[in-house]
């Protein structure tokens, strides 16, 4: 815990915005108002506590930067930066574990501090480095009165752990934005605070601190590989690999020159050509590659490259042709298929290496899949947005070795051949011998189909005959060969699919399984691996920012999912950012079906924008596992089963967060379902009366609609109902008196056996009579009537339900 008796270093800026003049001459980079680069030491730093900041010179340059220490205390006096921080603005410095401690090596912590009133009452964006590790840590943080409280926390992987990254904390009223190297990774919203300081707080080990600024609140500049992420993987001698590079100043329109540099040219050499970083892989070993704007050095990016040993394409002659998929000279394999090998017995995956796919004809090689973390563009090629995302395209279970090609790299009747890395399997043996990986003369070739599907229904099969191995696949060809309109059904076969959806700018899809509980797709994703909600980007978009989502839907009207079950495998207690959504319905203003399904997850599993309807579906989760920027979702004869927090044995959670976008419009609707409750995937319950029926974000800005009317209730749900203000620290929900037309409703509530329940302990909602609930919520064409500008949807099921 962060507290006065803990805190090692305290830094409030101490020069102020004047209205009319900058701080210092020639003004400040990047659009701050105030800005210190300690070129000039720490005069403009007021000292306190029992030591004294070191400036130091940055080993091998001219750059002088401020070493922060166990003990000391830098504070402001109080008007120094009122300018600037009485209203919206953001703190940012560049911030790296200090090489020359002075203190101890350690963990170490380091945060920007806004809304600073005084050592109890502040509000804090950290990074936190461990020793050895090659992991960060970001949080967001608020000390209210004395008590800290996590408002969220992001482990980011970093082959560049060590070097400086630009943390950034934004504030725009209630919002709080936390960017690193200027890429979102969370956020919150809070009540807002008036006034205060800005600043750095560090404890635990020294933190080097350099060109701290302070500016109007604006969305940073940044400079980033495109459509990845800021580690790449490469064998020695491969060919140059070309990355292009995405560097644009805040409005993501004005183009922004960088510079490259690698820390060991001897393992891996840079350059740059036009807008993209040439990488040149020589010897194994790991380089730190930074990018970096001249004229602003809180604009860059550190690259970890990891080079290993040169690809190694054995001479094996034979391998046993049942023990491949698809098999040696198999014709029609479908363009997405997956590769698998089953080796004699149990293996292990090695610590690097490639599989790579080369085109028969001409040798040209097609694709290289990596062991470890991967970058995957999910969508059809030529799309001009597509699904970017953090992944794993390799992975073992047992016996059996399934590699997952990147995206849409194989072309119809074309003739491949796959080649394995020695060092991508150890410990496994292959038809009698230690398995040394697979080269051309393996045969392991193949052919794919001869020409695309035509029909507008399709089928899936991870094993057996079938137009697609994969559903994306399927959707893909949707995607890209229908027209918009065209009605298309994909019917699933029975099977457990590992991968992650995109869906975007085709209508009237039906994503059908054969059997509810025989379809599973299933991955694990969350906030820590693919930060926030998640969108598509343009090829020069930087980063990997698709989401959270197994399921991504973008502009899409429509969609039906009939039959089948979607799991994301994330579990609160194995992550630092537990938000994993299962579905995330982003078309505001499009529909979406679920009928016979099952949707799971932990923490917010189901998202939705727009309009829609879940029939005899169950979803289960814990922790706001329905919410979303809505006009209206209904919930009929559905099962909304509440879980045991694997994070938090003791909690129930909360089954809604609305953020519905008009107070008009009807939110949340549960009509005729169970509330019920389960174990999770630790195996705990959830206790009695743990569980809230819905909790508010606490913005002024959207409202919090939700209504239940004729449902069943278990044991579970607090006699309280609603987690209103003062309700577990809750805020108070917009509106804050409910009432017939708008906030938390309720109608007919029973028991499980179906007697009705007491509701005299119901704190924060309105109680409906029959004629409220039957006018409003009686029929899904009432519950709808607002869709397409008040011309109305009325839904029915499909005729197989």
């Amino acid at each position: 815990m962060i507290g006065k008796h803990t805190i090692a270093v305290m830094l409030c800026a101490a020069a102020a915005l004047h209205a009319q003049a900058a701080p210092v001459a020639g003004g400040c980079p990047g659009g701050a108002g105030w800005c210190d680069d300690f070129e000039n030491g720490a005069a403009r730093w007021q000292a306190g506590g029992t030591a004294t900041p070191l400036v130091r010179s940055e080993s091998g340059t001219a750059n002088h930067l401020l070493q922060a220490g166990a003990g000391t205390r830098l504070l402001v006096a109080a008007g120094e930066t009122a300018a600037l921080t009485r209203g919206d603005y953001f703190v940012e410095a560049r911030l790296r574990p200090s090489a020359t401690a002075v203190a101890p090596v350690n963990s170490r912590r380091a945060f920007l501090l806004a809304r600073h009133i005084d050592e109890r009452n502040w509000i804090g964006a950290g990074i936190s480095y461990a020793p050895g590790s090659k992991r960060v840590t970001i949080e967001l943080v608020a000390m209210r009165d004395g008590a800290l409280v996590q408002l969220k926390k992001v482990g980011r992987d970093s082959e560049a752990a060590d070097a400086f990254h630009t943390l950034r904390l934004e504030l725009a009223g209630a919002a709080l934005t936390v960017y690193l190297d200027g890429e979102r990774v969370t956020g919150a919203a809070v009540p807002q605070q008036p006034g205060g300081q800005a600043g750095v707080l560090a404890e635990g080990g020294s933190v080097d601190i350099d060109d701290m600024r302070i500016g109007a609140a604006l969305h940073p500049g940044r400079i980033a590989l495109a459509r990845m992420t800021g580690r790449v993987s490469a064998q020695a001698g491969d060919a140059a690999q070309r990355l292009p590079v995405s560097a644009f100043a805040g409005g993501g329109v004005t183009a922004l020159p960088f510079a490259a540099s690698s820390s060991d040219p001897a393992v891996a050499s840079v350059g740059v050509d036009g807008g993209a970083l040439v990488l040149r892989a020589h010897r194994p070993g790991s380089v730190v590659v930074t990018l970096v704007n001249p004229a602003d050095h809180n604009l860059a990016a550190a690259i970890g490259v990891t080079v290993g040993p040169a690809f190694a394409a054995p001479a094996l002659a034979h391998a046993p042709a049942q023990r491949l998929a698809p098999r040696p000279r198999e014709a029609g394999v479908p363009v997405d298929t997956l590769l698998r090998i089953r080796f004699d017995g149990a293996a292990a995956l090695g610590s690097g290496g490639s599989v790579r796919i080369f085109r028969a004809a001409d040798n040209a090689l097609v694709d290289v899949i990596r062991v470890g973390a991967e970058v995957d563009a999910i969508g059809f090629p030529g799309q001009p947005l597509q699904r970017v995302v953090r992944t794993t395209l390799i992975r073992i279970d047992g016996d059996g070795l399934t590699i997952r090609p990147h995206t849409a790299r194989l072309a119809y009747g074309t003739d491949y051949y796959v080649a394995v890395d020695a060092g991508v399997v150890v410990g496994a043996q292959l038809g009698g011998q230690p398995f040394a990986g697979l080269g051309r003369q393996a045969g392991w070739r193949f052919r794919t189909r001869a020409a695309v599907p035509t029909l507008r229904s399709l089928t899936v099969d991870d094993d057996g005959p079938a137009d697609f191995r994969t559903v994306q696949g399927a959707l893909n060809h949707a995607m890209r060969t229908l027209p918009r309109a065209a009605p298309v059904t994909i019917r699933v076969a029975n099977g457990r699919y590992e991968e992650l959806l995109y869906l975007r700018g085709k209508d009237r899809v039906t994503l059908r399984g054969e059997s509810r509980d025989g379809v599973v797709i299933h991955a694990t994703n969350n906030d820590g691996i693919n930060a926030d909600s998640g969108s598509a980007q343009a090829a020069d978009s930087p980063s990997a920012s698709g989401g959270r989502a197994l399921m991504l839907i973008e502009d899409a009207d429509l969609l039906t999912l009939d039959s089948l079950t979607l799991v994301n495998t994330s579990r609160r207690a194995a992550s630092a950012a537990p938000q994993a959504e299962t579905l995330y319905f982003n078309s505001p203003e499009g529909r979406l079906v679920a009928t016979n399904a099952t949707f799971l997850s932990e923490q917010d599993t189901v998202q939705v924008k727009g309009y829609a309807w879940f029939y005899r579906t169950l979803i289960a989760g814990n922790v706001d596992f329905i919410w979303g920027y809505n006009h209206a979702a209904l919930f009929e004869d559905s099962e909304i089963r509440s879980v045991g927090d694997s994070a938090n044995p003791d909690s129930g959670g909360y089954v809604v967060q609305a953020r519905t976008v008009a107070a008009d419009d009807p939110g949340f609707v549960f009509l005729n379902s169970r509330l019920t409750h389960g174990p999770g995937p630790a195996g705990n319950d959830v206790p009695a009366g743990a569980t809230y029926l819905a909790r508010s974000p606490g913005t002024a800005g959207t409202w919090d609609n939700v209504s239940y009317i004729d449902c069943r209730i278990d044991v579970h749900m607090n006699p309280v109902g609603w987690a209103g203000a003062g309700v577990q620290r809750q805020p108070a929900p917009n509106p804050a008196v409910s009432s017939a037309a708008s906030g938390w409703r309720e109608y007919g509530s029973m028991d499980l056996a179906g007697r009705r329940l007491d509701l005299a302990a119901r704190v924060g909602g309105v109680r409906l009579d029959a004629a409220q609930a039957g006018e409003q919520f009686g029929a899904r064409a009432q519950v709808f009537r607002g869709f397409d500008h008040g011309k109305g949807w009325n839904p029915t099921p499909p005729a197989n339900n």
